[in-house]
């Protein structure tokens, strides 16, 4: 499929009554919401882009002037959300097959659920698909044009919800690991809660666990990950104490995910690809390092030394000595050289960060 042959439509002509705030111009980072929003749908790859504008509709597109996105008033915007719907569309452009609806309000998608998606409705015969986040349901759905007219002609209660919920026999859920697909900001302490979210740049623990559920991840793996996610807080914070400004949320990801494709031929590789995929460029870095890793004992300690001496003392899902888990390496690949050579770099790496933690701290490491 090529990609004029999806939409995406941002509703962002309301009052943003509650909020007390116009939604589309809060800031995330260096961009506006209606920014972030835009660059999501072009990330995923539809280039064919409708932002609805109503209220203050001038601001929204002096933002946009450099984006190449169609803008179209609606003048009825006060009648609510709905008209702003029928109004974008009418202007779907007709090679366009299916289209997501996206509230401005939501503007921390990511852009590999849209890919998901977009990816499920050419192998799924259905007409309207939603992401869900752990059960509940989120944004945006994507919707097949053969619902252009019964969108036009609605005249029902509750709105869009109200008319798809008619057609649940041509709806399909969609898991996806995407907390940003159902959170909305609603109100200032809505849109705080995005604010530390968007900061974060790792998936939080729920995203984590949906992550390596997805993965098929055994169980047993993923009480490794558990076992060495402690540890390397346990590090990270008796670091901090000493003033380095380690990001707890970052390390807590890159550990719980580190081995999610530990069956896998080099999984430290295969794992960070995977998380750079979802958009974790900088956790996707701490994995590709915590089997193999080059050591320079003047530097400063760093996070992905962290993670990697972290691996290193847990064995299965229980704590160990560095002497001790290498020991029993070095006996199960006795008569393998190469192996031999590559435990025994591993362990020398592992002392030079632990001597390193240790130097940082003033104390040895007593976690276990």
């Amino acid at each position: 499929m090529s990609c004029d042959d999806f939409a995406g439509i941002i509703l962002s002509a309301g009052y943003s009554s509650r909020m007390g705030d116009f939604k589309p111009l809060l800031k995330f980072g260096e961009y506006t919401s209606i920014e972030v929003a835009v660059n999501t749908f072009i990330a995923s790859g539809i280039h064919n882009v409708i932002v609805v504008t109503g209220y203050r509709g001038s601001e929204v597109r002096k933002v946009l002037k450099n984006f190449t996105v169609q803008c179209i008033e609606n003048r009825y915007y006060s009648q609510g959300m709905y008209s702003s719907i029928v109004e974008a569309v009418k202007t779907l452009d007709s090679r366009v097959r299916a289209f997501f609806i996206l509230p401005v309000d939501i503007p921390l998608v990511k852009a590999n659920t849209l890919r998901l998606l977009k990816s499920k409705y050419t192998t799924c015969n259905k007409g309207i698909f939603y992401p869900t986040f752990m059960g509940k349901r989120g944004h945006p759905p994507l919707i097949d044009c053969k619902y252009k007219n019964e969108i036009e002609n609605w005249n029902g209660d509750g709105g869009l919800r109200g008319l798809l919920s008619r057609f649940e026999d041509d709806s399909i859920y969609i898991p996806v690991f995407d907390k940003g697909s159902v959170m909305d900001m609603d109100t200032k302490e809505d849109y705080f809660g995005l604010l530390k979210y968007f900061n974060s740049k790792a998936p939080n623990k729920e995203e984590c666990y949906c992550i390596l559920n997805d993965y098929n991840v055994s169980d047993g793996i993923i009480k490794h990950c558990e076992e060495v996610s402690q540890v390397c807080i346990y590090i990270l914070k008796e670091l901090n104490k000493k003033g380095y400004n380690f990001n707890e949320d970052i390390l807590e990801a890159a550990a719980l995910l580190h081995d999610i494709s530990r069956e896998s031929k080099s999984h430290a590789k295969v794992g960070a690809n995977i998380l750079k995929e979802l958009g974790y460029e900088h956790v996707g870095n701490l994995i590709g390092t915590h089997m193999d890793i080059e050591v320079n004992e003047n530097d400063e300690i760093n996070e992905n030394e962290i993670l990697y001496l972290s691996d290193k003392l847990v064995e299965e899902d229980r704590c160990v000595l560095l002497k001790e888990r290498f020991d029993r390496s070095f006996l199960k690949y006795n008569n393998n050289l190469e192996a031999q050579r590559k435990i025994k770099k591993r362990l020398r790496d592992a002392e030079k960060i632990m001597n390193k933690v240790e130097n940082a701290v003033g104390k040895k490491i007593e976690y276990l």
